[in-house]
């Protein structure tokens, strides 16, 4: 079960005792977890990341995420501190900075901190609120001196941590193929390729012929029947891992797209 120990300001203590998988999300603000125990496995498009106790990981705003959540296999709760960077904390941060030009860094939902000494200490050291108290005033200032020391040791991620923008126009076609999967508001959609909803569907139709909602429904079945037919994957994972919101609707749209449930068509592999 996912269970929050507490959230204090921008600081949440998270336990989570069974396999937890929470489905697509959209990250509106930068995130920071600390993995005390367990881990997470993280799907960006078709790339798949696997972050284990120890690691510290930034999830990026404005980009969507899988996420599966698992204890430790030995035994315990998968257990994580996580940090909130909104935009006020981060522009307040970047005031007086001069830009910050050097390097590129890696795309995608989620990147992998690497911290120095002090910044290892500010995270062990809020080990010991997960069972104390910790007022909201302090919380305050503990996510400041963390955002400090993450820009300290990796100042190369400025170039991140201080872009204020939304995000530009991008090629709509290559991003729909990649994110297909993701069951999201069709604004999000549109906002993540940098156009309007009325611009998004416009220039939908012109590159698939298809209007969006057709189009997602049909790729998501297409690779759901691939991943049962040829991977042997079961329908009660695949309806969440296509993008489904229920078992229900995925079964019966499925059974409308080719004569049978899905279901079906797990027995008929077991009896090849």
């Amino acid at each position: 079960m996912d269970t929050a120990l507490k959230t204090i300001g921008n600081i949440t203590f998270s336990s989570y005792c069974t396999e937890n998988r929470s489905g697509e999300q959209f990250i509106a603000d930068h995130l920071v977890g600390y993995l005390l125990s367990g881990s997470i496995t993280i799907i960006d498009g078709d790339q798949t990341m696997v972050y284990r106790d120890g690691d510290v990981v930034l999830f990026r705003r404005n980009h969507l995420g899988k996420f599966i959540k698992r204890p430790p296999e030995g035994g315990g709760d998968l257990l994580v501190i996580s940090f909130l960077l909104d935009q006020a904390l981060l522009q307040g941060l970047a005031k007086g900075r001069p830009p910050y030009l050097p390097g590129r860094l890696p795309p995608g939902a989620a990147l992998q901190i690497h911290p120095d000494e002090l910044l290892q200490n500010c995270l062990d050291g809020l080990t010991a609120y997960t069972t104390e108290d910790i007022s909201p005033e302090l919380a305050a200032h503990k996510v400041q001196e963390f955002a400090m020391l993450l820009l300290r040791a990796q100042p190369e991620l400025q170039r991140i941590l201080f872009d204020f923008g939304s995000p530009g126009k991008i090629d709509l076609e290559a991003f729909m193929y990649r994110n297909f999967r993701y069951n999201v508001p069709m604004e999000k959609l549109a906002f993540l390729t940098g156009r309007s909803l009325a611009t998004f569907k416009r220039d939908f139709e012109k590159i698939f012929h298809s209007p969006p909602g057709q189009w997602l429904l049909e790729q998501r079945l297409k690779e759901a029947h691939y991943l049962i037919r040829e991977k042997s994957a079961r329908p009660s994972s695949v309806y969440l891992d296509v993008g489904f919101e229920s078992l229900s609707h995925f079964s019966h749209a499925f059974k409308r797209s080719y004569g049978i449930p899905p279901s079906r068509l797990t027995a008929i592999n077991s009896s090849l």
